[in-house]
């Protein structure tokens, strides 16, 4: 009898039907064309040199936020597509900033700080420096720069799932 309902959910699968018609929900993930997927998230790099806060905006309008990086794979994935897009490193917005209250980095999406890479003696507000870029030197480490500079961005966003 344990058979059917694994039946079942193979034939509601494979059949593509409507939502609401298989008794168990299917979920399926995709990121929008010229997104790379990594996990459950959507990076796309933008090279379109604008200040911090431009950057940001051009990523709410895109579905997400500035970048937030999480681990050295999300490092290293965005720092790939930094130079796919260019063809070489380029210092780049993510969304990590301490505008707020200096010294203090949080992430634009709210997501929690878990992970850093800053360069040997990053960041330090050299000149009211409060938003990061990656590839600082050619090398994948942060460092922070005044918000207003103008750069790259790349922004991420959750997949989206659908039944």
């Amino acid at each position: 009898m344990a058979f059917a309902p694994r039946l079942l959910f193979l034939l509601c699968g494979i059949s593509g039907l409507l939502a609401g018609s298989c008794p168990f929900p299917l979920k399926t993930g995709r990121c929008p064309v010229g997104w790379t997927q990594l996990d459950d998230r959507c990076f796309i790099f933008q090279n379109v040199d604008v200040n911090f806060a431009t950057a940001e905006t051009i990523c709410n309008i895109l579905g997400g936020n500035l970048a937030s990086i999480h681990s050295n794979l999300e490092n290293e994935v965005i720092r790939q597509l930094i130079f796919e897009g260019t063809g070489f490193t380029r210092h780049t917005w993510i969304g990590f900033s301490d505008s707020i209250q200096e010294g203090n980095y949080i992430w634009t999406d709210g997501s929690q700080v878990d992970f850093t890479d800053w360069e040997t003696g990053r960041p330090n507000n050299n000149g009211n420096q409060d938003c990061a870029v990656v590839n600082f030197n050619n090398v994948d480490n942060w460092n922070d720069i005044r918000c207003r500079q103008i750069r790259p961005l790349i922004c991420a966003r959750d997949l989206k799932y659908h039944n």
